[in-house]
């Protein structure tokens, strides 16, 4: 038998949890490195975020809002050129880094 609440759970508030301060969505800030070799994964992926200048991938924008194609886009990319970060933070948010197995 699965246990059910008689009512909804709360839900996450919006905003700052601590101050109750209503936040921004967050901002990513891209970058293409010199290490780009022109594969173009990046602009097939996330056309609307990057294309090619002069036959290297550039960001058709400096911040974007949150999209998951950017972060495929940083993922796919065969030299690790395409990299998200958090806009407020610069927290690096992709491509994620793992560990030796």
């Amino acid at each position: 038998m699965e246990a059910r609440p008689d009512r909804p759970l709360p839900r996450t508030p919006a905003g700052d949890v601590v101050s109750g301060e209503p936040t921004e969505p967050g901002r990513w800030r891209l970058e293409v490195t010199t290490d780009c070799v022109g594969s173009g994964m990046c602009v097939m992926t996330a056309r609307r975020y990057f294309h090619l200048v002069d036959g290297y991938s550039r960001p058709r924008h400096d911040e974007v809002e949150p999209d998951d194609n950017v972060v495929a886009a940083a993922e796919l990319c065969p030299m690790s050129a395409v990299r998200v970060f958090d806009a407020d933070t610069s927290v690096e948010v992709a491509p994620l880094v793992t560990g030796d197995p």
